[in-house]
């Protein structure tokens, strides 16, 4: 029934009562006026937006509603392109050049950033041409697209060079680098990553950070071509910059990554001091990804130093928070590492749990290459126990993935692996083949050990066989080992050249590799003792660290004690001198005080009367004020609870009562685009429109931040979804400063059996949760199911 029939009605019934009637009439046409207001005022706003608030509106769409975002845009498009308005055109392209890569519709956003930087160009606005047809080429780098990325960089960067702009240069510089480190061409990425240094020289902080950027990727560049020391170099490079920018997240990753580099170049005391820094760091932020690569890596470095107790504890710890947070990717690599330690101790049953653990993670959540790895040490540990069928199983698996990866080395090491053993099964062919296979890729990788290692097995299987073609292969491999300093296996060499000579007959040549045997043996015990000499000073080195700082922390809480003890006695002082001055100043005012105090009785007495008056008058607005939040002018939470508590005390004869949680969707967006002030607009407007659409016996308070609660007493859960609704609609068609905002809602009513006020906001905040988890700006009611994510909020 519409308002007009109401009206007919209610007039037919009661027209004895004609005051009744005039009121009514007088209500009707008071609503159609302001209904036929607001109708023009919607549409004259919607009219007369302007372009620039509504790209604004598609800028922010574009975090929260990408598709609403994208449709926007394209609409003020084909007008600015009707109106011939180039700018606004060149502002719309590169808009949904974002909006389109956010929405993985690569196509679209080239297409878009093209023609941005092509109105750009128009317009003889090169910064925004450069910057548009940058965003282009990084899409080309990220999808691989290396032919058009090469020719438009050919295109971009003349016109880069003569802007001037030294960042663009080095951005362009740095995407072809990017290109060539993705195809594995690591020397040409070096060229242009250190073309790109050239003009990375501002002191501003950003630029500083790419600068720190470049260094990195020049270290991992080198870092592939396993040129160990300028890999160290410019981890070194990056880490002055970040100390110097004091980003202590990038500073701890970064002393990782360089521990892991001097590692590799055997310098392990070095290792473990840039290990034990970025440990350091990492325990004062707030970094858990990083402090696990640090355990990790310290853990591995402790290892290399034969302290196995340190180094299962650093890799446990890693591996707990991998399982703890289920990283698939990080529980396979510490599990693999404790396989490996393990092994290293002898225990090899423990190795096997662990390889395990990886081999049963999820099958294609594992990389390939760590599965095929905890595979290989698993066949090895078979071959050592004798269970040559397992083990042959393990190895064929790890032998496919590295074949189906095209990962040379390892195919090489797995090779031998297998061929090993099938000798020991006594299949010799078999062996022979695959000891070939072993060579032929140990030869493809350009690894001269592992030419070395593949050459020993091979000859030694071929003793008795081709006995000269087995020296042929040992002289190789000799002058191999000798060519790369590498002694224990150059006495591989003598040994087995000895055995082959002596079973030719030719004792003379067999006598004289013994001798060169017995003289190279002495020599390594003497570098073995040496070794031991440095792994020792190393152990030393750890312990002296750890002592220092434990000194360290010992001095830092001394210093805390001692400040804490100056404070006290300067405390102490300043008491001791206001107790002297207040004596003095009590004896010298004293005598007058008495003149005064008869006189100041007799106006204390006048001024009591008006104090009592104004006092009550101020009581009243401070009782006003201390119940309402100063900023939205609703009830503040105190006031809140107060009223939920007062009208659950009849809580027994409480038929229908319901609550609303409201919360502002996206407002984080809001303050971060518009600053403070506008969100503080926002939130006035938000709590004033829901205080204009409640009963006189409804309350609205302030719950925190953009969230507020309203109590619906005598309200059933059916209406309390009624007026949340009309509420929500009603937000999302205001506007507030030109910003479009919208609410989601929690609702909830008593007779979901809450006992407690707590217990019934508890329940709308989960309806609320489960009205974001939603999507936002929607009504949802309360439902026992909820309860499930207390668990997982909590978590």
């Amino acid at each position: 029934m519409d308002l007009t029939s109401q009206v007919h009605t209610f007039f037919v019934n009661r027209i004895y009562n004609s005051k009744l009637l005039v009121k009514a009439l007088l209500f009707a046409l008071f609503i159609s006026l302001s209904s036929a207001y607001a109708q023009e005022t919607t549409s004259y706003s919607l009219i007369n937006e302007s372009n620039t608030g509504l790209l604004k509106r598609a800028e922010l769409l574009m975090d929260t509603d990408v598709i609403t975002s994208i449709e926007l845009s394209k609409a003020l498009l084909l007008q600015a392109q009707s109106a011939d308005d180039t700018l606004l055109s060149a502002k719309l392209h590169n808009l949904l050049g974002k909006a389109n890569k956010k929405n993985n519709n690569i196509n679209e956003s080239l297409h878009h950033f093209s023609q941005s930087s092509a109105y750009y160009s128009k317009l003889n606005d090169p910064r925004n041409q450069i910057k548009a047809s940058i965003n282009y080429i990084k899409i080309l780098s990220d999808e691989k697209r290396y032919d058009e990325l090469a020719n438009r960089i050919e295109t971009l960067l003349p016109t880069t060079l003569v802007y001037g702009d030294e960042f663009f240069i080095a951005q362009v510089l740095l995407t072809k680098g990017d290109s060539f480190y993705e195809q594995k061409k690591y020397n040409d990425a070096i060229t242009q990553y250190s073309s790109a240094l050239k003009y990375l020289v501002n002191k501003d902080e950003q630029i500083q950070k790419q600068l720190g950027e470049t260094y990195k990727k020049l270290a991992q560049s080198y870092k592939r071509l396993e040129n160990r020391e300028q890999t160290a170099h410019f981890y070194t490079k990056a880490l002055e910059i970040y100390t110097n920018l004091d980003d202590l997240k990038l500073m701890a990753r970064t002393l990782n990554t360089l521990a892991e580099a001097q590692r590799y170049l055997d310098n392990l005391v070095l290792a473990l001091d840039y290990s034990t820094r970025a440990l350091e760091i990492q325990k004062d932020i707030d970094d858990p990804v990083g402090l696990a690569k640090a355990l990790l890596g310290a853990g591995i470095i402790y290892r290399h130093i034969n302290l196995y107790e340190k180094s299962l504890k650093h890799i446990n710890e890693a591996y707990l928070y991998y399982k703890k947070v289920n990283n698939v990717l990080g529980i396979a690599k510490t599990s693999n590492q404790m396989g490996l330690l393990y092994t290293r101790l002898k225990q090899f049953d423990q190795a096997e749990i662990f390889y395990q653990i990886t081999i049963d993670l999820p099958k294609g959540m594992v990389e390939e290459k760590t599965l095929a790895s905890a595979l290989r040490e698993m066949a090895v540990i078979n071959y050592e126990s004798g269970d040559l069928e397992s083990a042959m199983k393990f190895a064929q698996k790890a032998y496919v993935t590295y074949k189906t990866k095209n990962l040379t080395s390892y195919i090489s090491i797995t090779a031998r692996i297998i061929a090993n053993i099938y000798r020991a099964q006594g299949n010799k062919n078999k062996a022979i083949e695959y000891y070939k296979e072993s060579l032929s890729f140990a030869r493809e990788t350009g690894s001269k050990l592992y030419e070395i290692k593949s050459l020993t097995a091979l000859a030694a299987i071929l003793i008795g066989i081709d006995t000269n073609e087995a020296i042929s292969l040992l002289k190789r491999s000799l002058a191999l080992s000798t060519e790369i300093d590498d002694k224990l296996h150059m006495l591989y060499a003598y040994r087995e050249i000895r055995i082959a000579e002596k079973q030719r007959g030719r004792i003379n040549e067999s006598l004289r590799y013994a001798e060169e045997e017995i003289a190279l043996t002495g020599i390594i015990q003497y570098e073995r003792d040496e070794s031991k000499l440095a792994l020792e000073k190393a152990h030393l080195h750890s312990h002296k660290m750890e002592i220092e700082l434990e000194t360290l922390r010992e001095k830092e809480k001394l210093h805390q004690l001692e400040l804490e003890k100056k404070n006290n006695e300067i405390e102490i002082s300043g008491q001791a001198r206001v107790i002297s001055e207040l004596e003095l100043a009590k004896n010298k005012y004293a005598s007058i005080a008495l003149a005064f105090l008869l006189a100041a009785c007799l106006a204390i007495v006048l001024l009591v009367y008006r104090s009592f008056i104004a006092s009550k008058k101020r009581n009243e607005e401070l009782d006003y004020l201390a119940a309402r939040d100063p900023l939205t002018n609703c009830y503040n939470r105190r006031i809140l609870f107060e009223i939920m508590n007062r009208d659950f005390l009849d809580l027994p004869q409480i038929e229908e009562y319901c609550i609303l949680m409201v919360d502002i969707d996206h407002f984080k967006s809001v303050n971060d685009t518009y600053g403070h002030s506008i969100g503080d607009t926002v939130l006035c407007g938000v709590a004033s429109l829901l205080q204009a659409n409640i009963r006189t016996s409804d309350s609205v308070a302030r719950f925190g931040g953009e969230e507020f609660c309203i109590i619906l007493p005598n309200t059933t859960q059916e209406q309390a979804v009624r007026i949340a609704e009309a509420i929500r609609i009603k937000v999302e068609k205001a506007i507030f400063d030109d910003i479009p905002v919208t609410c989601s809602f929690g609702v909830t009513s008593i007779k979901f059996k809450a006992r407690t006020p707590s217990e019934l906001i508890e329940q709308a905040d989960l309806a609320l949760y489960e009205a974001k988890s939603l999507g936002r700006n929607q009504v949802v009611l309360w439902d026992c199911a909820f309860e499930e994510f207390k668990l997982f909020r909590s978590e």
